[in-house]
Parts: structure tokens; sequence; C-alpha cells
């Protein structure tokens, strides 16, 4: 008898370790907070076609979680996505011409009574999940002063996916931390911190609380981020991000040409001199390339310089450009790789579990990812993992990514979550963007440039990228609302 209770007791502490596994994988009220990528931005835009298939959709699929609410958004999208328009004959080969689409998509589901499952929002940095509200009523008002570059992404984002009011018999706006809190989930992840220092690599302007949040505000507002979340659900599992350092964006389009009679590379032109084979150049010196600049004289160009971007502390003036010198490069990796270590550090200190996405995206950079027998790489247009503004994954890159959380979901918490089927990222509306065309003949259009800077630091003079027009210039200071106007708090 004494036998039989002892072999009891061991089933019984067995049944109960086997229920708090369990517990700790209810995907039942999964909550994703984040910015574009984890909204499943493609090509700038957010689009239905490529929403179902963000990374908290699929994790939330193959969890089998049903009524997973996101903002899905009609065609062309919010902003229009970008696309290849032709592929134009050039004495240097066929070029790939890259522009917006015509239109103007619209919310699909604005009339959600609760908050979204998914409350990814494109532009957003760790002090807007913390602070910023949105209002849908003011979204048409909101995207056009972010057409006019008035404000950045994050304000009308904000308006689209944040729900308000939140709570019944209140007139109050809710944070997205707040919004996250009030669906009580029992599963959240956080994949934040790109926006913190991406308008850095946008404007090609490097400075430390400026276009780059400090690490000490970082390590402040991530503590507080991952702080109030564990407060709230003591007992949900929270699994969180690094930030990717690897962008197509910065390596389309090289320092130099190259003489197709000898092989040698010909280095181009910036304001401060030649650039070395360590500088980096931003997908935007496209377009001034396709004009010359940047191309000694002897070399067929016009000999003007491509330009360098600058900031001014004195009048607070951020002037953009497409240049990022080999030291500001390091710099910026720096930078991200002090959020890394800040990402590990909090999720340890709350008992959250990291996925490691920076470490995927340098494997994938040098090694690539072979499916089926086709290899996936990083490059721009011919890899198949970046769209075509280069900076946000295409509908299999997120496949792949998702992947990723789905294997750190299993071996944390002892899930098991199926592997995705990834035939349909090949194949269908959720294909990748890409082309077989190289990308060194690119040319993205000067409007898409400045959009695209815009977004993340909306106060940057973009003088240099445009060939007519008088430009009105406008001093950082006089525009509090958003980003590098601030100097010490971006």
């Amino acid at each position: 008898m004494r036998n039989a209770r002892k072999v009891l007791l061991v089933g019984l502490a067995l049944t109960l370790a086997g229920s708090s596994v369990f517990a700790q994988v209810d995907f039942s009220k999964y909550v994703a907070l984040g910015d574009s990528l984890t909204a499943g931005v493609v090509s700038v835009g957010s689009v239905q076609t490529y929403q179902k298939n963000s990374v908290p959709a699929i994790i939330a699929r193959q969890a089998g979680v049903s009524g997973f609410q996101q903002p899905l958004v009609s065609e062309p999208g919010l902003p229009p996505l970008l696309y290849l328009k032709a592929l134009t004959v050039t004495p240097l080969g066929i070029s790939p011409v890259i522009e917006f689409k015509s239109g103007m998509g619209a919310p699909l589901n604005a009339t959600l009574p609760t908050p979204y499952n998914n409350l990814g929002v494109d532009g957003f940095d760790v002090k807007d999940v913390l602070t910023r509200t949105g209002d849908i009523t003011k979204l048409a008002a909101d995207l056009v002063a972010y057409a006019q570059g008035k404000s950045g992404k994050n304000v009308p984002f904000a308006d689209l996916v944040l729900r308000f009011p939140v709570f019944p018999g209140t007139s109050t706006p809710a944070t997205a931390l707040a919004q996250a809190i009030a669906l009580q989930p029992t599963f959240v992840t956080v994949a934040i911190g790109s926006n913190d220092v991406l308008g850095a690599a946008q404007s090609a302007v490097v400075v430390d609380g400026v276009t780059m949040t400090t690490k000490a505000d970082f390590q402040t507002r991530y503590t507080q981020l991952l702080g109030a979340l564990r407060q709230a659900r003591p007992n949900a599992p929270i699994l969180v991000a690094t930030i990717q350092d690897v962008l197509a964006f910065l390596t389309a389009i090289k320092p130099y040409i190259v003489n197709p009679a000898t092989g040698a590379h010909i280095p181009l032109i910036g304001e401060a001199g030649p650039l070395t084979e360590s500088d980096y150049l931003t997908l935007y010196a496209s377009s001034l390339l396709a004009k010359g600049i940047g191309i000694p004289r002897a070399a067929g160009g016009t000999g003007l310089p491509l330009p360098e971007g600058s900031f001014d502390p004195a009048t607070m003036t951020l002037t953009a450009g497409v240049i990022l010198r080999a030291g500001e490069m390091s710099a910026l990796l720096q930078q991200i790789g002090q959020y890394n270590e800040v990402i590990k550090a909090v999720a340890a200190s709350v008992g959250a579990k990291v996925v490691d996405i920076n470490a995927v995206y340098r494997d994938w950079n040098a090694n690539g990812v072979t499916i089926g027998g086709v290899k996936v790489t990083t490059a721009f247009l011919t890899g198949g993992m970046f769209s075509y503004d280069g900076v946000h994954p295409t509908g299999l890159g997120y496949a792949l990514i998702a992947r990723e959380w789905i294997k750190a979901i299993n071996a944390n918490y002892g899930a098991s979550l199926p592997d995705i089927d990834l035939l349909p990222f090949f194949t269908g509306e959720g294909a990748a963007a890409s082309t077989t065309v190289l990308a060194a003949n690119t040319v993205f259009s000067e409007q898409a440039a400045i959009a695209m800077i815009k977004g993340y630091a909306p106060y940057a003079l973009t003088d240099k990228f445009q060939t007519g027009g008088r430009v009105v210039r406008k001093h950082l200071a006089e525009h509090p609302a958003r980003g590098p106007v601030e100097p010490t708090v971006p």
C-alpha cells in the first residue's frame, strides 16, 4: 500500500509538472509588442497580403490560435508599397527602377472594439511603446502631416493600431503597453528597438542622442517596458528579440564602380573626398548615381560629390546624406551591440527569454539559407529575404524569421509548435518581392528616398536629394513632436 501511495504521489507530481509546462505555453491570449517588423511591413507599407503573414500571425497560426486580431489595411497599402516599376536598359546593363504604387490603402477593421493582438506599430521606438497613444479619427489628418514631412511614421500608425478609448466607461487614451496589459496576455513577444537607431542609417548621420537613442535612455526605457509587463503578468512567458544589424539597405550600393575593361575599382566621390572600400552607401545613393553624381568625370560622371549627412548642434539642423564612412558605421554597429546587451540583461532580470535575431541575420548574411535546393540570401533584390526598401523582409523573409521564433518557443518553453510550410512563400501573393537582376544599377526614386528618410528622421533636410525647386529650410528645434527634435531623447 505504501509503495502504491508513492507511485500515486509521483504520478500526481508529474501530472502537476506537466500542467505547469502546459500553462507556460498557453497561447489563448497571445499579444505581440513591437515596431514595423512585428507589424509585418513590406516594401515600406502595411497591407493585408503581408500582414496576414507577419511573424506574430504565423506564430499564432502555428499555435492554433483563433481570432488573432491585426489592424489590416487594403491594397495598395499604407503608405502605398514600393514596387518594381521597370527594368530599364542602360549602358551599364539592365537597371531596376523602384517607385511607390499609386493610390492609398485604408483600414479594414478599424472598428474592432478591443485592442489588437498584434500591437506592432510602424515607426515605434521603445519610448513610443511607453508613451504614445493613437486615435483612429485622426488617421487621415496625421497621414497628411506625415506626407508633408511634419511627423514621423509613428504618429499616423499609432492612430491605426492603438484603440481609443480602450477601457469601457473611460475617455483615456492608452499606450501600446497599456493595451497589451489590458488584454491580460497568456503569452507575450516583444521586438522593439530598431527605430532607436534606424534614423541614423536612414539619414546617414550617426550622432548619439540625436539620430540614435543613448544607451542609458534605451536601458531605462527597456527596463520599464519589460518590468511593467512582468509586474502585470507575473506568470506569462515573455519572449523578446535582439535587434539586427544586417540591412540590404546599406550593402546594395558599393562605394565604387567597376571599370569594365580592366575590372579595376574606381572610387566614388563624397563631399569629404573619395570613398574607401570600407565606407558604405545607403540605397538612396542610387538615384544620384543614375544622374552621374558621385562618379568621376574620367569615368563618365559629372564629378559632383555625393552628399554626406551632417548635424549642426548650434542650429539643431540635421541634413541627410547617403554616405556612412567607416567610422560612422562602426559607431552604428557598436550602438546596436550595446542595445542587444541591454535587451539580454533586462530579459534575464525579469525571467524573459531571448531569440537572438541579430545572430540569425549574421549567419544568413554569411551563409544564406538553402530551402529545397534554393539558396536564399540577404542580398538586395536577388537574395529573396529583403523587400524593395532594403530594410524590411519579404513575405519569405518574415516566414524564415518566424521559424526562429518558433524554435526559441519550443526550446525555452517545452512547446511543440510545428514547423512552417515555406512553399506558399515561394509562389502566389505571398511570394518574395525580388528579381534576378543584379542590384548594382538599381534606381530608387528620389520621392521614395525622401519619404523613407522623413519616416524615421522627419525633420532632416533633404535638399541634396532634390534636383530642382526651392527648399524651405527648417530647424529641428522648431518641431518638438518627434525623434531627433530633442537632441538627448530621440
